[in-house]
């Protein structure tokens, strides 16, 4: 969803004499990369890069690639903290795209499929596994897992590229139903119904609006403080990614390029098709992480919405940290984007923590109408990812449309 706009912003700002002030030392800096780049990561899900392997059977190189997986040994994360920032940088890509398979996994070789590519350089081959399951740190029984190996031919000779979980490849359910011209089709609807519902004052969403504006002016002081919090925790994050050595950039846009993959949206606005890509923004940003992420996690009388947020959003700061050193218009965009995503998430979490005022105040008896107050801050989030999904969308795609 991001990557796009991230394509059109240059790092050169990343040295920028202006956050010269912001001083870290050795230390300091090692734990940042450790603590806030692999749970990043974590959090995004990255795919598995395969080891190099390489021949003229590609059979044989991906049965390679597969066993030489199964035998990395699994890396103790901690033991970077004691590296320079720059070796433990180097390191990141593989790192955070390789993570060791849990040991006692079983790949079954003699399922080998080959899977239909579009380019003829290019070959896939899939293969039924197992993976040991632990919850809570305990065994859990076996996963069944479809390991995915994908080649690409120089020449007379193949070599292994990425070893993923197929699962992590393109993005299943609702995020490849909202590829359909159908659901370009609903998400119109909806946004014209909205539109009506917005200049008829008697609607039952403007009443909403109307409830949900006099719960925030009856909380302002928590509202703004909130706000405020969380837009210095994003920016304490953009704060500590222009500060991140260079060699860091790549290992965090490959992480962030695999999430925004896996969501759909690089195959939304690879077929610059504006519902599409608004329809495939707006599911993400409003339906998982508004409604199931921040709402969800609100109702728990808003402590979790808050430590979510905190983390959530000072990682999302990391690459943007490193990427407004593109032009004016650019930034305008950009900065117009976050104004409209972070203002409509911070609004819900502010509605965690009038959920929990409201049961400070009246006891459990107050519990559902704090359920309510948070509740009434969903209309205004939804109004503003709605719109900035078609404003993303519009900004990312006409231009290669009418550009020249």
């Amino acid at each position: 969803m991001k990557r796009k706009a991230f394509q059109h912003f240059s790092i050169s700002a990343f040295q920028r004499r202006g956050f010269q002030a912001f001083r870290l030392s050795g230390v300091q800096r090692r734990i940042l990369l450790v603590f806030c780049l692999f749970p990043l990561s974590s959090f995004l899900f990255p795919p598995v890069f395969a080891q190099l392997a390489t021949g003229i059977n590609p059979e044989q190189v991906a049965d390679d690639a597969v066993r030489a997986w199964l035998e990395t040994p699994q890396t103790n994360l901690m033991d970077l903290a004691g590296r320079p920032p720059e070796e433990v940088c180097a390191e990141l890509p593989q790192l955070l795209a390789s993570p060791a398979p849990p040991e006692g996994s079983s790949v079954n070789f003699e399922d080998r499929k080959e899977q239909e590519t579009s380019d003829e350089n290019v070959r896939r081959y899939t293969y039924s596994a197992t993976l040991p399951v632990r919850v809570l740190g305990r065994d859990a029984g076996e996963g069944l897992e479809v390991i995915s190996v994908t080649l690409t031919r120089e020449g007379d000779t193949w070599q292994a590229q990425r070893i993923s979980y197929q699962s992590l490849q393109q993005p299943g359910g609702m995020s490849q139903w909202l590829q359909t011209r159908t659901a370009s089709v609903v998400f119109i609807a909806f946004t014209l119904y909205i539109l009506f519902l917005l200049v008829n004052p008697t609607s039952f969403l403007c009443k909403w609006l109307v409830q949900g504006r006099t719960v925030i002016r009856a909380h302002r002081g928590l509202v703004i403080g909130t706000m405020v919090a969380l837009y210095l925790i994003f920016g304490l994050g953009m704060l500590t990614g222009s500060r991140l050595p260079p060699t860091c950039q790549n290992a965090v846009m490959e992480v962030l390029t695999t999430a925004i993959t896996m969501t759909g949206a690089t195959q939304a606005y690879g077929s610059q098709n504006l519902a599409t890509a608004a329809a495939v923004t707006f599911y993400q940003n409003f339906g998982v992480v508004s409604l199931s992420l921040l709402f969800g996690s609100g109702l728990f009388f808003g402590f979790l919405a808050y430590l979510i947020a905190a983390f959530q959003f000072f990682s999302l700061g990391i690459p943007f940290g490193f990427s407004l050193g593109g032009g004016f218009g650019q930034l305008i965009f950009l900065l117009v984007l976050l104004l409209l995503e972070l203002t409509a998430y911070f609004l819900i979490v502010a509605g965690g923590g009038i959920l929990l005022v409201t049961v400070v105040r009246k006891g459990i008896r107050g519990f559902s109408e704090g359920v309510r107050n948070l509740a009434l801050m969903l209309p205004f989030a939804m109004l503003l990812l709605l719109l900035g999904a078609w404003y993303e969308a519009g900004v990312i795609i006409l231009p290669q449309l009418f550009g020249p």
